[in-house]
């Protein structure tokens, strides 16, 4: 007699863990190699960088600018991805930050971009933390 024993949930309970983990270096590592980009006259936006993942709190609540003259805050939770079980955002609500980002040709503003190539210039470390964290499941 033959049985046959499925290990389906215990296999994507461990899938969703590991992916959880990856997402979190993710975006704690895009974070950071933002922040070492990202242009800075008070500090303020350079702070604010943070991440979550969809469907919970930013992994920052509260900024300030270097003096702590200004301050800024994070509330409630990222937006859940229905298309994705798992997604991670990386960025800042620092009102300013698009035009640092995109510039703004119309006010003579040159973009100084720091999202996009924390990303970009990082994609092999990406790469490498998906491969290590999902290659745990073998």
């Amino acid at each position: 007699m033959i049985e046959v024993v499925s290990h389906k949930a215990s296999v994507e309970k461990a899938t969703e863990k590991a992916m959880k983990r990856a997402a979190r270096m993710i975006g704690g590592t895009v974070a950071g190699h933002a922040v070492d980009l990202c242009p800075v006259d008070t500090g303020l936006l350079r702070n604010s960088i943070t991440y979550a993942i969809g469907g919970e709190a930013p992994e920052k609540r509260v900024y300030y600018d270097d003096n702590n003259e200004q301050t800024g805050e994070y509330d409630g939770e990222a937006e859940r991805d229905e298309d994705h079980e798992i997604t991670v955002y990386i960025g800042t609500n620092v009102q300013y930050a698009p035009y640092q980002e995109l510039g703004a040709p119309n006010i003579h503003l040159n973009a100084n971009p720091f999202l996009r190539p924390a990303m970009e210039n990082y994609k092999r470390e990406i790469e490498q933390i998906i491969q290590k964290e999902l290659g745990s499941l073998r």
